[in-house]
């Protein structure tokens, strides 16, 4: 019978939770039915001789916990429990200890458990169907792949075997078999337990419910069921790092996070208040995942318009959140994951902000710092302790993983310490060099501008001329065909020639004329070689925002290049004050600096707004000519080639930039 629109399935005194591990809609599940039900014991699927060091984890939270245990003091293979604040088991037991009510692990130990994985449905359709509903149709499921092998084994799996095999247990049952003798075993316990306390409250995963509500309804066969657990040889608590907790959470750790400190707020504000069970469930669904990764979107937006001085609109938000909610939906997920969320960053915005939001969703800020318990550090598939010996991580619990989903991110090291890359960055501060792979990007765009510029120039000396006697420079093919039908007569284009080449481009983001300045640095680079070119600008500070050991990325205010290189005066040096009189301000300085060296016709300036009339008439006196186009005619994409660059402290440093400075090829 199932109760529908209750936060458990009820038989006789047992109050059942049927539950994913793991996942936080569960979690909230246990939450609301603990307090509609005030059990007298929580009954959890674990196994008794890991107790003690599940409550040690326990008692750590927020900072997180593997339990390591096996049968030998040198194990080859070593089973593990993650103690997961968002897992429903730990979270009842947390509970449980919280309110003073007695817990009983009830699970069997076997050795080298790993049950087959499968997909499972996204949890967070909790938060429209209840427990029963959810659990029934689960069922469906169950029944076309496991409990029908259940009910075919069940009359073959002796629990007596168990003794005579327990040391190959691996050897001679199969997964399915091993959760029968687990079923039996619970089922056993849980007989013991439901005449002694009035209310149990029984939180166990899916899959082994209904197995074990049949062996309740026939305890016949759990006669011989009578064994007492051995304790492992080997029992270990490892700490895990908040760095690591994107291996550890089967959620977002960012959820993660949210959910401690909801709980915190739930247990020491919140609980008094509560009059009704309706309130109850009103406040625990207040935590919900879908306005999480809104958080996690607009707190990387404010990140990124910090560092980059771009804004990310209101149009783009609403598309970035449509993406990732059709994302998530072609993969039948009702969430979207960590790789939903970087892909759809990566194509609505850009990499930067994907890594913003990257940063955001696997913040998980709780680290232990006291070095009591060793700490094991974690990767997708494994996990390496402080000897860094490899251990491979085979969950108590089935997890489900898509090895092609991999983060779409390249990774960047982090501090070996806190201050370590200030401190290389101090050493070689004042001998500052660029990164060739980036001056390449950097000279190709500058080309582009240049080529595109003389394009535009040669495009408006175009004339259009009806055919007499000579095509010309080629037929004007849309004008002949705009005509035919009315004049059937053809038409040529008639170039005229640019006498003069561009050598000197400046391109000016912001005049930064207001107080106090927003980019206070002034630098002149002088080519390395002839394929680069003399380049001045000015940015913000290097050394305030580092992303390596030594390695700095500053933003362009507004620069100067002058290719093929000549050499020219360091632009912003104080002695040179007395040429630059009549600039008013940096970006006046670039462009009057590009007057005095230029070699080439035309001049090409790229900003907001066109120079004063001045400098044409002083471009004129030198037989210049300015050309001067509007900085929105290019996408801030493919200006942010040039507008964001890297500065490193030393020659030394550009061996390992690579390692931190990822381009867009």
């Amino acid at each position: 019978m199932i109760d529908n629109n209750l936060p458990y399935i009820k038989w006789k005194n047992l109050f059942v939770i049927p539950t994913f591990h793991s996942r936080i809609e569960f979690s909230k599940v246990v939450q609301k039915a603990f307090f509609m039900v005030y059990p007298d014991l929580i009954a959890v699927e674990l196994p008794n001789n890991v107790k003690k060091e599940v409550i040690e984890g326990i008692d750590r939270l927020p900072f997180l916990s593997l339990i390591a245990y096996a049968d030998s003091l040198t194990p080859d293979k070593v089973n593990f429990i993650p103690v997961d604040p968002t897992d429903s088991i730990i979270h009842a037991i947390k509970i449980g200890l919280q309110q003073n009510v007695p817990i009983e692990f009830v699970d069997l130990s076997v050795k080298n458990y790993q049950p087959e994985t499968f997909q499972l449905p996204d949890d967070y359709c909790l938060t429209h169907l209840d427990i029963g509903m959810f659990y029934h149709q689960i069922s469906r499921f169950f029944e076309a792949t496991i409990y029908e092998e259940k009910d075919r084994l069940r009359s073959q799996v002796n629990f007596q075997e168990l003794f005579t095999a327990k040391d190959q247990l691996d050897i001679s049952f199969t997964n399915v078999e091993k959760d029968l003798l687990r079923e039996m075993y619970m089922a056993s316990y849980l007989l013991k337990l439901m005449p002694v306390y009035h209310r149990i409250l029984f939180v166990v995963g899916m899959a082994h419910w209904e197995s074990i509500k049949y062996y309740l309804e026939h305890s016949s066969l759990l006669k011989n069921v009578d064994i007492d657990l051995q304790p492992h040889k080997f029992l270990k608590v490892y700490n895990v790092k908040g760095n690591d907790a994107q291996y550890f959470f089967r959620e977002l750790p960012y959820h993660a996070y949210k959910w401690v400190l909801f709980n915190k707020q739930f247990f020491e504000q919140l609980l008094e208040q509560i009059q009704t069970p309706e309130e109850l469930e009103s406040h625990i669904e207040k935590f919900d995942k879908n306005a999480h990764i809104k958080e996690i979107y607009l707190s990387a937006k404010d990140l990124y318009e910090e560092e980059f001085k771009e804004s990310i609109n209101l149009q783009q938000l609403k598309n970035l959140f449509q993406y990732t909610r059709n994302l998530s939906i072609t993969e039948n997920r009702l969430t979207p994951d960590l790789f939903h969320l970087l892909v759809s960053s990566k194509n609505l915005v850009d990499d930067d902000y994907a890594w913003k939001v990257l940063k955001e969703a696997i913040k998980y800020p709780y680290d232990d710092k006291s070095e009591e318990y060793e700490t094991i550090t974690l990767s997708m598939k494994g996990a390496f302790d402080p000897n860094g010996r490899y251990i491979k991580l085979k969950r108590h619990h089935p997890y489900y993983y898509k090895e092609h989903e991999t983060i779409p991110l390249d990774k960047r090291p982090e501090e070996q310490y806190p201050g370590e890359w200030k401190e290389k960055w101090n050493e070689q501060k004042d001998w500052t060099v660029s990164y060739p792979p980036e001056d390449i990007l950097e000279e190709n765009y500058f080309a582009y501008l240049r080529h595109k510029t003389l394009k535009n120039l040669k495009e408006r000396r175009i004339q259009i001329e009806e055919f007499k006697s000579s095509i010309k420079d080629g037929i004007a093919i849309k004008e002949t065909v705009r005509n035919w039908g009315i004049t059937n007569k053809i038409y040529v284009k008639n170039e005229q020639q640019i006498q003069g080449k561009i050598d000197t481009l400046l391109v000016i983001f912001d005049e930064d004329t207001k107080k106090p300045e927003q980019y206070p640095y002034k630098l002149t680079w002088w080519a390395e070689h002839d394929k680069e070119s003399n380049l001045a600008f000015y940015s913000t500070r290097p050394g305030d925002y580092l992303i390596g050991p030594g390695i700095s990325h500053v933003e362009i205010g507004g620069l100067l290049s002058i290719f093929p290189p000549i050499y020219i005066e360091d632009v912003f040096k104080s002695y040179m004050d007395s040429n630059y009189k009549d600039a008013h301000s940096k970006a006046e300085r670039l462009l009057k600096a590009g007057i005095l060296y230029s070699r080439e016709k035309y001049i090409v300036y790229i900003a907001k707004h066109p120079p004063r009339k001045y400098f044409y008439t002083l471009a004129g006196v030198k037989h210049r000519q300015i050309i001067f186009i509007p900085l929105d005619t290019y996408p801030k994409e493919s200006l942010k080639t040039i507008k964001h660059l890297h500065i490193l402290a030393g020659r030394d440093k550009r061996s390992i930039a690579h390692h931190y400075i990822f381009l867009n090829k």
